[in-house]
């Protein structure tokens, strides 16, 4: 009998380990498609009067993401993720986030830069996107970008948990 149910036991927790990674795998493994070079016309980014750019590096990674998540590029955009985003995100989740915005983005204007420390700073603009309710119509949108200089490179810090699993979207 003894031998029947340690049997049994380990068995069942086989089963209940293998079933668990299984599902852990399969909402963190992020296989993520090699970017693609696509020739896309660059989003539009323009700057309040008096505005600089504290580093060219930034400006250009900046644009050069907004052109890659107006265009839907999910590979291309992930890239600019920073390194721990990168390693938190559910692929599945951040390709429908960037394809939301698909098409619909017309410009940046860029208002201010807020300085958190020498490597992270949060970029405030105003996007004017399509209006899907009102059609032919746009609307402006506020957002903060928040840009983390890494190994002398600037990446882009995705705050939304709904996308890297760290919150109520888990």
């Amino acid at each position: 009998m003894n031998g029947f149910f340690s049997f049994r036991c380990q068995t069942w927790c086989w089963l209940i380990v293998s079933v668990g990674m299984a599902m852990g795998c399969s909402l963190k493994t992020a296989v993520v498609p090699a970017p693609t070079a696509i020739v896309q016309p660059s989003v539009t980014v323009e700057c309040e009067e008096g505005f600089n750019w504290p580093d060219n590096d930034l400006r250009s990674r900046f644009q050069q993401y907004w052109t890659l998540r107006q265009a839907g590029n999910a590979a291309g955009s992930f890239e600019y993720e920073a390194p721990h985003v990168r390693a938190m995100v559910i692929w599945g989740r951040y390709e429908r986030y960037v394809k939301r915005l698909t098409g619909d983005l017309i410009s940046i204007r860029v208002d201010k830069i807020n300085n958190k420390t020498e490597q992270l700073i949060d970029v405030d603009f105003n996007m004017v996107v399509k209006n899907k309710e009102k059609k032919g119509t746009n609307r402006d949108a506020f957002f903060r970008d928040s840009w983390l200089l890494f190994s002398g490179q600037w990446f882009h810090v995705l705050k939304d948990p709904f996308v890297t699993g760290d919150g109520l979207g888990s």
